[in-house]
């Protein structure tokens, strides 16, 4: 029995709170005080600085020069192992050849006379040799050439982009560096500097050497010529790495190295509108 007024007790609780959430007042009925009043927007505010904070290494010596704020929105975004997944996927579907191909029966080699008579043998019939049950013959539903590539959201690659810096960053693997030029073009003058300031710590366990990806504002003649007999060393532009969506080459390389001016860049083409 009092498990039913508790009940009833419960139901008019809840229509009154219904009542007061749904309660409707027409313009009408408003005063000139309420309709002058300015409409108050709660918004949500991240208790996290904007800023996190960046060592700024000389590219030759390796020595600390100073603190870099960097945007949070950018290299500190959250990490999105299933983004950055799909965002590998697509490029990689992209790169694809889709050279693959196969012959048909209409396309191998052979005579198109029925091969035997259609009856008395006591066997399956049969019409061309080149059939594909027999040895010789065409392939059936084989391969034939076309493009891989697939479809992705801008805004996924962006927020891919993102994620790859923020990763970068958490795994202390993004060096920000004053400027990567260098003065001569020597490859070896190059990896002298490499190993010097020990960049890469599994340089040498690596049968292919340094795997590090420069980030600049625009291609240094110098650096480029220096890193292209270096396997795992590549350079690329900002606007390249932002425009391709290139995920992969950030991900696919041990150590991140951007220069200071590149810095305000991504984080002007990243930042999230």
């Amino acid at each position: 029995m009092w498990a039913k007024e508790w009940r009833t007790l419960l139901l008019k609780q809840w229509q009154n709170q219904r009542r007061l959430h749904t309660k409707f007042i027409p313009e009408k009925i408003l005063t000139k005080e309420n309709s002058t009043q300015p409409k108050v927007v709660l918004k949500a505010v991240s208790p996290l600085p904007t800023n996190i904070q960046a060592w700024i290494h000389d590219f030759e010596t390796n020595t600390p020069l100073g603190i870099i704020n960097l945007d949070r929105k950018v290299f500190a975004a959250p990490i999105r192992k299933d983004l950055l997944q799909r965002a590998i996927v697509w490029q990689r579907d992209c790169l694809r050849q889709g050279t693959h191909s196969s012959k048909n029966r209409s396309e191998v080699r052979g005579t198109t006379r029925k091969w035997a008579p259609q009856k008395g043998r006591g066997k399956a019939r049969v019409g061309s040799h080149r059939a594909p049950q027999f040895r010789g013959g065409g392939v059936a539903h084989g391969p034939k050439p076309r493009s891989h590539a697939s479809d992705l959201p801008r805004q996924v690659q962006l927020f891919g982009l993102r994620s790859a810096l923020a990763t970068k960053f958490a795994q202390n693997q993004l060096f920000i560096v004053e400027n990567l030029k260098l003065k001569t073009s020597k490859t070896r003058d190059l990896l002298s500097i490499l190993n010097r300031n020990a960049w890469d710590p599994l340089a040498d366990d690596r049968k292919q050497g340094h795997s590090i990806l420069f980030l600049t504002m625009d291609h240094i003649k110098e650096l480029d010529l220096a890193s292209r007999n270096l396997q795992r060393v590549h350079v690329l532009t900002a606007n390249e790495i932002v425009e391709t969506g290139d995920v992969y080459n950030i991900m696919g390389h041990e150590i991140l190295m951007i220069d200071h001016k590149t810095v305000g860049l991504l984080e002007e083409l990243l930042r999230p509108k």
